[in-house]
């Protein structure tokens, strides 16, 4: 069987026949059977693409699939079982499958979203015909772009990050009377200095002043506009200092064992420092405390596969960061909602620290994401940044 691969219609069209072996339609249309080196440069180029690509039969049953696309659906292998319930949760890419496979005709969606699993992802589709020898249809390609990297830098430069406040509104109404009270209980605590119990009222009350005011601040740094310096930084350099200021590096307390699994050919990244410094400071923090007194935390560093093109063509590459951990984790409900505003799981979480770190990676160009299991399969957590490295005609010689 025959893979019409309407990805690379620009120019022309290739048809490729994915397993075991098989023949290659090239763009003059003379079938020729490839073996060997050229056969495996065939299938090099459709393992390294980083668009998922789904070849189904018209019984819905999976006849190949590349890398990519086991990544972008989360799982290590894709099956009857797996199409279906992709199809079940996507009930627009059944219909467009369908429309393909009635019609013959290439089908495409700009911006779409993908459910898989729990996971919901901004993609771009393509779904075209799978021809035969004979040019007759005998089941579906469907290409998937993941469009999440484009989204969130787009989000960010756009503010659709926002929380749709009025900062200044904010600090006015707010801060202003925190101001009031907090000199007030100064005070109080102040004339009675030997009665316990006015002692702890006015603690009671300059806590919760101080909470109110960090909360304050954090929405103001998540609403407002943001100044990031354009520098070079070292990601390693960024991620020794975080662990030093959350008490880790260069010896953490006993117990806690932290594992830095750096790449150390990395190129710099292109941003703010001291920002970059505040979002991994809270990661590796949060990390830290899903362990407790014991545990792990693990810090990985790689270059990503995945890139995008730039508008003038040239090829954007990533870098990419991953804090993990062998605490407890949390349920898939509660994943969900991670970087929702005011969402926490802490008792005294303000919820809004990693909704401050997305913006914040957002607004360099990159991607934060959480997924379930950390350090150990039966639990924790791994946060997974992805920041876009200095092009090679800015760095230094």
């Amino acid at each position: 069987m025959l893979t019409n691969f309407g990805a690379w219609r620009r120019g022309y069209t290739c048809q490729i026949k994915f397993q075991p072996v098989g023949y290659f339609v090239l763009p003059w249309n003379r079938p020729r059977r490839l073996t060997g080196t050229k056969l495996n440069l065939w299938r090099d180029i459709i393992d390294s693409l980083t668009d998922a690509i789904i070849v189904l039969s018209p019984a819905m049953e999976p006849i190949a699939v590349n890398p990519a696309a086991t990544t972008m659906l989360g799982v290590s292998q894709v099956s009857a079982a797996t199409v279906a319930d992709l199809m079940r949760q996507n009930d627009w890419l059944r219909r467009m499958i369908g429309a393909c496979l009635d019609s013959g005709q290439d089908l495409g969606d700009m911006e779409a979203v993908l459910t898989a699993g729990p996971k919901e992802l901004a993609i771009s589709a393509e779904v075209s015909p799978l021809l035969n020898a004979e040019g007759q249809p005998g089941g579906v390609i469907i290409l998937l772009h993941d469009l999440s990297h484009e989204k969130t830098a787009a989000e960010a430069a756009t503010g659709d990050f926002s929380l749709q406040l009025s900062p200044a509104g904010l600090a006015h109404e707010v801060k202003n009377p925190l101001t009031g009270i907090k000199g007030a209980a100064e005070l109080m605590a102040g004339m009675f200095p030997d009665d316990r119990r006015a002692q702890q009222y006015c603690s009671v009350i300059l806590d919760g002043v101080n909470r109110i005011a960090s909360l304050v601040e954090q929405v103001l740094m998540v609403s407002g506009p943001q100044r990031l310096a354009q520098e070079p930084v070292n990601i390693h350099i960024v991620l020794h200092q975080a662990l030093r200021m959350a008490g880790l590096f260069p010896q953490p307390p006993e117990g806690v064992v932290v594992i830095q699994d750096f790449d150390p050919s990395l190129p710099d990244v292109i941003g703010d420092a001291g920002a970059l410094e505040r979002t991994f400071l809270n990661l590796i923090k949060n990390a830290a405390e899903a362990i407790g007194s014991s545990g792990t935390i693990r810090l990985h560093t790689r270059m990503e596969r995945e890139f995008t093109m730039t508008a003038d063509g040239r090829r954007r590459q990533f870098l990419r960061v991953e804090v993990g951990d062998s605490g407890a984790g949390i349920p898939d409900d509660q994943l969900a909602q991670l970087f929702r505003p005011f969402f926490t799981t802490k008792p005294a979480g303000t919820g809004l620290g990693l909704v401050l770190c997305q913006r914040i990676i957002a607004l360099h160009g990159g991607r934060l994401w959480a997924n379930r299991g950390g350090i150990e399969a039966k639990g924790g957590m791994t946060f997974k940044v992805t920041l876009p490295i200095m092009p090679p005609e800015k760095r230094p010689q």
